[in-house]
């Protein structure tokens, strides 16, 4: 028992140990192997006798002190501490977006809705009932947020050594999940005097991606990028395509491809600048994805998103399924040509 005991003590110290760590120039990795250097050294001193308490202060020692350390790995990783901060502020203008949709454009969208369904017997009561309780839930999570900010952000910032490509995911689909609700909301205010969707509106509503599509797709990069120094080099990057960032990429280059539908003109002009976006777009990425060793699944990925798209279209919308169809089997093509001539192009440099 005593045994399991210190054993617990010991991760409780180290997990302490790590959190000193927080906000300096040591990436996770760092601290891991650090800390699995104190861990050896503790039980060296143990095994020579010393008390818990002793092996701690002369394993710590041995090891240095955390600005110590800060100011030597400073040296080393030189632009972590920049790239974190770059990157904890574009997750602060993405999770604020996020929290937007969530406690305040889905209540004004979708309160009247919900209070119908309940059927309560006053729905303007109701509604504003549910606003006060919104307000309270938001103070008392930010008051925890603030509380817990220290722990937070170094958990956050560890967890992306392993999970660096999902938390790029749930920024690309939460985010643009967010960007849309916020554009619904818009669309509804500017609809409200029941006029038609002028062009006036239409050049707002590509005011609103102009802001709302950079931030995400420049927050799902310095994700990736945080702990990926090889995404400097385009060609290397690629070379690392997986199936996670593939996702990712194809879910970024949907993103213009809606937008697209926007366009003024009939709708054969629309659906040409469709057409010719995708087929740019997929083309490149297929380009790109040829150059990785994971090209079945990573294009298999890139799809992913398209497919949805084609699913969703053909669900919603039963009298553009061929058009959805069209669309769908577009960014197909335009997808394995872009993979086929540059795989055939390398290997042909290859020989």
């Amino acid at each position: 028992m005593g045994t399991i005991n210190n054993q617990l003590e010991l991760k409780m110290r180290i997990n302490r140990w790590k959190e000193s760590f927080a906000n300096t120039a040591l990436t996770s990795e760092d601290i891991d192997e650090l800390s699995l250097h104190l861990t050896n050294v503790y039980n060296e001193m143990q095994a020579l006798g010393l008390s818990d308490q002793e092996a701690w202060m002369v394993a710590t020692n041995r090891v240095g002190k955390p600005e110590a350390l800060h100011e030597e790995f400073k040296k080393v990783n030189s632009d972590f501490g920049l790239n974190r901060n770059w990157m904890l502020l574009l997750w602060g203008a993405v999770s604020l977006l996020i929290l937007q949709a969530i406690f305040i454009v889905l209540p004004l969208l979708y309160s009247g809705a919900l209070s119908d369904k309940l059927k309560t017997a006053n729905e303007s009561q109701f509604i504003t009932g549910s606003y006060y309780a919104i307000s309270i839930v938001l103070v008392v999570l930010f008051i925890f947020a603030i509380a817990r900010s220290g722990s937070i952000i170094s958990r956050f910032t560890s967890s992306l050594t392993k999970y660096a490509s999902i938390y790029a995911i749930v920024a690309v689909v939460a985010g643009l999940w967010a960007a849309f609700f916020s554009y619904v909301l818009f669309a509804n205010y500017m609809a409200s005097d029941g006029g038609e969707y002028t062009e006036e509106r239409r050049s707002l509503s590509f005011l609103m991606f102009g802001f709302y599509f950079p931030l995400i797709a420049i927050t799902a990069f310095a994700t990736l990028r945080y702990f990926s120094s090889e995404i400097t080099s385009f060609k290397v990057f690629n070379k690392n395509i997986n199936w996670k960032r593939a996702l990712i990429i194809g879910l970024i280059a949907q993103t213009p491809i809606q937008f697209s539908h926007a366009f003024p003109g009939d709708d054969n002009t629309r659906a040409g600048i469709v057409i010719l976006v995708s087929l740019v777009l997929f083309l490149i990425i297929g380009w790109m994805i040829s150059y990785s060793p994971n090209g079945i699944s990573s294009l298999v990925a890139a799809q992913v998103a398209p497919m949805g798209i084609f699913i969703m279209g053909i669900i919603v919308n039963e009298q553009a399924r061929l058009l959805f169809f069209v669309f769908y089997v577009v960014k197909l093509i335009a997808l394995a040509a872009g993979y086929y001539f540059n795989k055939r192009k390398l290997m042909q440099a290859a020989y």
